[in-house]
């Protein structure tokens, strides 16, 4: 039984690392102290991360508000450094004047990053570990002319996503700046997205769509309507990532299982899977 339990708890570890969320300063500070304990075998377990959100989400508020002073900065710099692995990273309501001293705790391996709002200056080249940045989100942020081209010229970036509210002017200022686009041939897609109720993000979408029209012809501009609130497509999009590792992780036990326990019962593997799908026993 105990060799079982270890082994259980070797192919749960990723799974409980995989993808984590914070949403108080408090849970930001005793994650890090509980795990950065020099030559202690819990310090590896940052590696274990891949997914990462920092901020409110549709259901919790929390309190690292804009501008607020509970932000522990020294603490999320520690945090983004230590986890060496991390390729997704949504950090939602960090004060504008402050993303500068977090550019250098940016992880190497990071490849999705999603900020927001007002996330102040951002420039890839920046970064001083030099990420391949894959696909970068900017949330209700009205970007420069040269940020816009910097992000679009990143070697590795492939995504450029604008997100804001209809009601706003946000994406026709999104729009008037497509023209950079022309300037990269390695990005693939600049997607500008509306959100809100159908009856503000149509007549935003109608006139944005004829702006980009009269400007451009490129197919790699695209503008879009989401009915949902851009907290909640960012936050889906977090848990989506997590789904499918799960997914992926469910099978290659199984596979491993058919493997060398062949006879293991269904009821044995119905606990399996309640425990990497999040799922209840059937």
């Amino acid at each position: 039984m105990l060799l079982v339990c270890r082994s259980a708890h070797a192919w749960l570890q990723p799974l409980l690392y995989h993808s984590i969320e914070f949403t108080t300063s408090s849970q930001l500070s005793k994650f890090v102290s509980t795990h950065d304990i020099p030559n202690d075998p819990i310090e590896t377990r940052f590696s274990l991360v891949r997914n990462m959100f920092i901020g409110r989400t549709p259901t919790n508020q929390g309190d690292l508000r804009y501008s607020s002073s509970n932000w522990p900065l020294t603490v999320v710099c520690r945090l983004l450094w230590l986890c060496t692995s991390l390729k997704h990273l949504t950090l939602l309501d960090l004060d504008q004047n402050v993303w500068q001293l977090l550019e250098h705790s940016i992880p190497g391996s990071l490849e999705y990053l999603t900020l927001g709002p007002i996330h102040g200056p951002f420039r890839a080249q920046n970064l001083r570990q030099k990420p391949s940045l894959r696909h970068f989100t900017s949330a209700q942020t009205y970007m420069r002319d040269d940020e816009v081209l910097d992000i679009v010229c990143y070697p590795s970036l492939r995504t450029f996503r604008r997100i804001s509210f209809g009601n706003s002017m946000a994406q026709l200022w999104a729009v008037d700046q497509v023209a950079c686009v022309s300037k990269t041939q390695t990005l693939d897609k600049l997607e500008i997205v509306i959100c809100g109720e159908p009856q503000i993000t149509s007549p935003a979408w109608i006139v944005a769509q004829r702006n980009l029209e009269e400007m451009t012809d490129d197919a790699r501009i695209v503008i879009r309507q989401d009915v949902r609130d851009w907290i909640r497509i960012v936050y889906e999009e977090h848990q989506e990532y997590l789904d499918s590792f799960r997914d992926i992780a469910y099978s290659n036990v199984m596979l491993l299982e058919d493997v060398l326990i062949p006879r293991r019962s269904n009821g044995e593997r119905r606990w399996l899977k309640s425990l990497y799908l999040g799922v209840p026993q059937s």
